[in-house]
């Protein structure tokens, strides 16, 4: 077990655009594609999320698709617009045995290169079975932290984000089912969201714990980001 940084993607949504597909060459294109694993349930949701620079996105035009296939089943991926980001979203039902390939298949229109492989593997699911969501832990004291996996030779993260706690995180190496989060090592945030407010003492607290692989570009993409995780929240309370 070793502490580690914490990982994220963050993207700042304010100034977000979009712009249609037909002025842009596969070649420009930066492709984020995104295969999540459910704690339970019997379906891998599958994403796909297309930019040029790094806030503006990229809609598909007539004759253009996103498709995902995996396990025996394909899923033509859906277009929603939320907060500013544009993609394309959809479900393998009954696709979630560790080591099967997904494979992302963008066809364009004339002129344009399609990008029909872009794949990635799937990892073992993880779930925490410790703590139990609603528990009140102090940062005074240690958590025990209990995971429940088939055997893997990948690691997990485990991470915890709060309100009024500085994130953290924690790596597990492959095969550990448990851990401990010593005292100390969750601290009280280093300042107030709201100025002038009392800073809070006490908050709701996200365990969260990920198993992630990456997969392969497609080389019709100038580049890409393409993942496929097992994830597992508990919400707990964190006090003094």
């Amino acid at each position: 077990m070793k502490r580690i940084a914490a990982v994220g993607l963050v993207v700042a949504l304010t100034g977000c655009s979009t712009v249609e597909s037909k002025d842009i060459r596969t070649s420009g294109i930066t492709a984020n594609y995104v295969v999540t694993l459910p704690e339970t349930g019997e379906a891998a949701k599958v994403s796909a999320s297309y930019r040029v620079g790094t806030l503006t996105f990229v809609e598909l035009g007539d004759g253009e698709s996103v498709a995902a296939s995996g396990g025996g089943k394909d899923v033509t991926l859906r277009h929603h617009r939320s907060a500013g980001v544009t993609g394309y979203d959809g479900r393998l039902d009954g696709v979630v045995a560790a080591g099967t390939e997904i494979t992302f298949d963008l066809s364009r229109g004339k002129g344009d290169d399609s990008a029909p492989r872009s794949t990635v593997k799937l990892p073992e699911r993880v779930r925490l079975t410790a703590p139990l969501a609603g528990t009140t832990y102090s940062r005074r004291a240690s958590i025990p932290v209990r995971v429940d996996t088939e055997p893997s030779q990948l690691p997990a993260v485990l991470t915890w984000t709060g309100e009024c706690i500085q994130t953290g995180s924690l790596e597990l190496e492959p095969g550990r089912t448990s851990v401990s989060i010593s005292t100390g090592s969750i601290q009280p945030a280093a300042r107030t969201p709201t100025p002038g407010a009392a800073p809070a003492t006490t908050c709701p607290a996200d365990l969260t714990l990920t198993r992630r692989t990456e997969g392969t570009l497609d080389k019709a993409f100038k580049d890409c980001h393409i993942i496929a995780e097992s994830r597992s929240v508990r919400r707990i309370t964190s006090t003094p």
